[in-house]
């Protein structure tokens, strides 16, 4: 009989199968909160890919919705913005969006559409790519854009934290911008946000909450156009699951597989660790690997055997994760099996600094072939090259590590 599988590798996870992050949900409740009471909480929330990043973001959304009830402060009632960079986002294209999606939350009701139509008026005055509106006042200033943005942005909030006549009111607006590390140099992404926060404290508007995601490079992208601009986040780092909360991940779906198929699928505690330990916590991985067991199981019980075949077996969970994921860097961006060697090397201390001697001293190659091999890869940008010790070297995620290594491991 063929059977529902639960486990999502390709999507965040739903609400009710998500487990873990109790810090990180108590802070965005309590961030809310802050929110609400007119003393904005800005969070910058940073991790690996694959990590979990997207689904505690749909946690957040719940919350700020109402569509869930926090731990501690009850319901919310928060206009959710969401938003996502590419590297080709400028300033001109991110306020549109931004704008659009105001509209297209807000206007259900005449006389609001009419309001939000005069209150971002501004947005048409924009000059973009040399096209403008005749015989009209043309913006083109990126200083003059942000500030009319700012303005338009306070006069919405304080319109829908007192309504009128059918309009239904809000605790504030939460913005949420997602893949903020794809931000090219010119848009200047922390400078945009230092400058939109303190404008919108000079008018008075203290319920606008922004949550910025993105790899962990998202840091310097933001120190590099504004050199404070951290300051202004409380930032939330996601790490790997413990492995209790590894478990529960697998529990929740195998749960809720059993309510919607007719046969029960049970898992062994040993195929459970298996998962645990494949997936060194990363939830993404952790669905993955649940995902390809569930899937090659035939008789109602996941072993560790069903694990194992699922994630070695050709398609399986390694082949999908590191398609999805890591392939494009490990083979597409590197046609030399020596830079392969080097990748390999430097896996086995995982995403942590390794010093170039202490690659040579494992290294088949020649220094030459090595320092060619640290340039090409750190040029490519699939390993970073610490700013603060010379000869000094990492993976950017320990994603892609654990990946290098497992599948080296495969042929075997």
């Amino acid at each position: 009989m063929k059977k529902i599988n639960p486990f999502k590798p390709n999507s965040p996870v739903s609400t009710g199968m998500f487990a873990g992050r109790l810090k990180e949900i108590q802070l965005l409740g309590q961030s809310l909160y802050q929110t609400k009471c007119g003393n904005p909480n800005n969070i910058l929330v940073t991790g690996e890919r694959g990590i979990g990043k997207s689904s505690l973001m749909m946690i957040l959304k719940d919350f700020a919705s109402g569509a869930r009830e926090t731990l501690e402060h009850g319901k919310f009632e928060f206009l959710t913005i969401n938003g996502m960079v590419s590297d080709t986002t400028d300033l001109v294209t991110l306020i549109k969006l931004i704008e659009r999606n105001i509209k297209r939350e807000l206007g259900k009701t005449e006389s609001m559409r009419k309001y939000l139509s005069t209150a971002w008026d501004f947005v048409k005055r924009i000059r973009v790519m040399d096209s403008g509106i005749e015989d009209c006042e043309i913006i083109n200033d990126p200083d003059l854009i942000i500030d009319e943005f700012v303005y338009s942005l306070a006069k919405t909030c304080k319109r829908i934290a007192d309504p009128e006549n059918d309009e239904e009111g809000k605790d504030g607006i939460l913005f949420i911008l997602d893949e903020a590390d794809n931000a090219s140099e010119s848009l200047r992404l922390g400078y945009f946000f230092k400058a939109i926060i303190e404008l919108l404290q000079q008018h008075g508007c203290s319920n606008v909450m922004f949550v910025v995601v993105g790899l962990p490079e998202i840091t310097d992208k933001l120190l590099l156009s504004h050199e404070s601009s951290l300051r202004i986040f409380n930032q939330v780092k996601v790490k790997e699951l413990n492995p209790v909360d590894r478990k529960r991940v697998v529990e929740l779906g195998l749960d809720e597989a059993n309510k919607k198929n007719e046969e029960e699928t049970s898992i062994t505690e040993d195929a459970k660790n298996h998962i645990s330990t494949l997936s060194e916590g990363y939830p993404h991985f952790i669905q993955q690997f649940s995902y390809s067991a569930f899937d090659f199981n035939t008789d109602g019980e996941i072993s560790a055997d069903d694990v194992l075949s699922g994630a070695f077996n050709r398609g399986g969970a390694i082949d999908s994760i590191g398609t999805r994921y890591y392939a494009a860097d490990y083979h597409s961006k590197i046609k030399s099996d020596e830079y392969r060697e080097v990748l390999s090397i430097m896996a086995e201390s995982m995403n942590a600094w390794i010093k170039k001697n202490e690659i040579q001293d494992k290294f088949p190659g020649s220094n030459q072939t090595l320092t060619s091999a640290l340039a090409a890869l750190t040029k490519r940008k699939i390993i970073l090259k610490n700013p603060s010790v010379k000869g000094e070297y990492r993976l950017q995620q320990k994603g892609f590590a654990i990946w290098i290594k497992l599948f080296g491991e495969r042929a075997k």
